[in-house]
């Protein structure tokens, strides 16, 4: 009998696409599943019930609040768009050794060892930043259903094109003698019982390896229904793990041609000099004819409406043009987001609406006067301890230290002498009384004394209860901030690692007891656009995150 089902997922296979890349270009909308894709809060929330060996806490592979709740909207009203599962939930000490079993989990098992809930399987949480993710023993056979997650009834928009990507893993190492070829796990995911993307066999490896798998599909009704089905039927060997998955507009109908060359929505501006960008929009049905222009000036975190119209088509294209004027240095970072739809309230619709960015990066266009090295801040006992640090002065009037409690409106709180010519490092201390609110940002302008002015990059330091690791912008062009929570005085190692593993840059941060922020801006120029993990270690902080670089 198992040879049949072997012979079955092989035929199905032929059928499929392996690892097919999506069909979508440039940027995409929000994730439209959103946490409950993620599976992370608030959508999970920790099983306080599970068994006490899952979240002992005594092993890498089994922390604390190890084990999330079950997904329970099969039961949910039509329309709620939450996810559920044909498979039994367990949270059990052996739970996911009967077939036909789910978990919801953040570590299956390490090189350190496996969790009591299936000691020989091995998986983390994809994303990398201490969530969770589906661990899944497959179907034993064709008379229990395949659909080990699904999601009703989510919100679409009828004609609009979706990338659908998610993240699966085999999370049987290579070595056990139940890796049987044949038994792989072959995942499809169907959109309204469509098939739009099918893994292929998910291989085993003796390292857990995560693979992604994405494609595309046109929605022809405002309502589809998820279903992801392991195609293998076996009785051993089609264990998975499923995260991140995700569906997003694509943004293919926008193409940004930026004032200088343009990379990713990207261009490089000289202070002083008059930039226009230019956002064409093609569509052969001209359907999408409102447009919405919007602006971001902390990075995209946040954006505001500037005008919305509709645009008249020449051929199969219409451009607007967006006149920056004189580019300034404090509008480094600055981002302008041109969204387009088939109607004035889709544009309010994210599920609508296509859209694109063009990011502003102004520089200096000549030596640098200043040099800054470093820009630290730290929080302890209601006040602030602002430090920088530089390694040349050249013109140097004096600095500015400006304040925000929202990173948008900034005061002037100090201004600090500088040391007019130097080639020697110089370092700088302000104490700056805080309070009544989560965080305080702070950013640092330095004006020549011929009156030119550049601005530094905003540090966050939070001033509530809120411990431990915070790392923004995310996505972020050429620097970040780090802000940490300490107890004592100490330091800690940041390491960014390609998605290959390779270690491509590594700094030691001093920490003062209480909340610190430093911003890494000394990074390699070798550091191209793509995803990177960072990891932040000391003896007391673990912390992983997955970020873009632009």
């Amino acid at each position: 009998m198992k040879k049949f089902y072997a012979t079955l997922f092989a035929v199905i296979s032929l059928f499929g696409y392996q690892y097919v890349a999506a069909q979508c270009t440039g940027v995409k909308g929000p994730n439209l599943l959103g946490a409950k894709g993620t599976f992370s809060a608030p959508f999970i929330t920790v099983n306080t019930d599970a068994a006490s060996c899952t979240s002992a806490g005594s092993g890498s592979f089994n922390p604390a609040d190890n084990v999330g709740m079950a997904l329970t909207g099969c039961t949910a009203a039509m329309g709620s768009a939450t996810p559920c599962s044909d498979y039994t939930y367990t949270a059990e000490s052996g739970g996911l050794i009967p077939e036909f079993r789910y978990s919801i989990v953040k570590t299956i098992g390490n090189a350190s060892g496996g969790n009591c809930l299936k000691s020989d399987w091995r998986g983390s949480d994809h994303t990398g930043d201490g969530g969770y993710f589906m661990a899944v023993n497959g179907a034993p056979n064709t008379t229990l259903s395949p659909v080990f997650y699904q999601i009703k009834s989510i919100s679409v928009c009828s004609g609009t094109t979706y990338e659908f990507s998610a993240w699966v893993l085999n999370i049987l190492p290579a070595s056990s003698s139940f890796a049987i070829p044949g038994s792989q796990p072959n995942i499809s995911f169907k959109v309204n019982g469509v098939v739009v993307v099918n893994s292929g066999p998910i291989p085993y490896t003796n390292t857990p390896t995560w693979v992604k798998v994405s494609g595309s599909f046109t929605a022809t009704t405002n309502i589809v229904d998820l279903q992801v089905v392991n195609a293998t039927a076996v009785a051993s060997g089609n264990d998975l793990g499923l995260d991140d998955i995700s569906i997003n507009v694509c943004q293919s109908k926008i193409e940004v041609n930026g004032p200088s060359a343009t990379t990713n929505g990207t261009s490089s501006v000289c202070a002083g000099s008059v930039a226009t960008v230019n956002y064409v929009v093609t569509d052969a049905t001209h359907t999408y004819t409102w447009y919405k222009l919007q602006k971001s000036i902390n990075g995209g975190a946040a954006f505001t409406d500037v005008t919305s119209a509709q645009g008249t088509y020449s051929g199969d294209k219409f451009t607007y043009t967006l006149d920056l004027g004189k580019v300034a240095s404090t509008m480094n970072g600055y981002k302008w987001r041109l969204a387009v739809s088939t109607t004035q309230a889709g544009l309010s619709n994210p599920e609508c609406v296509y859209f694109n960015d063009f990011t502003l990066i102004v520089t200096a266009c000549g030596p640098l006067p200043v040099k800054l090295s470093s820009f630290t801040g730290s929080y302890l006992n209601g006040t602030a301890s602002i430090k920088w640090q530089t390694s040349q002065e050249l013109n140097n009037d004096h600095f500015e230290l400006f304040k925000s409690y929202d990173a948008v409106n900034f005061v002037r709180v100090a201004k600090i002498a500088g040391a007019g010519f130097s080639n020697i490092i110089k370092n700088y201390t302000y104490q700056d009384h805080v309070g009544g609110a989560n965080n305080v940002y702070y950013r640092l302008k330095q004006v020549d004394i011929d009156g030119k002015e550049t601005f530094s990059a905003i540090i966050k330091i939070s001033i509530g209860t809120k411990g431990g690791v915070e790392i923004f912008p995310n996505p972020f062009i050429n620097s970040f901030t780090v802000t940490i929570s300490s107890t004592k005085t100490t330091i800690a190692t940041l390491k960014i690692q390609s998605t290959t593993g390779q270690l491509v840059y590594s700094k030691t941060l001093s920490l003062s007891k209480g909340n610190n922020s430093s911003v890494i801006t000394s990074l390699p120029s070798s550091l191209g656009s793509g995803i990177f993990y960072i990891t932040v270690l000391n003896d007391e902080i673990n912390y992983n995150c997955k970020m873009q670089k632009l």
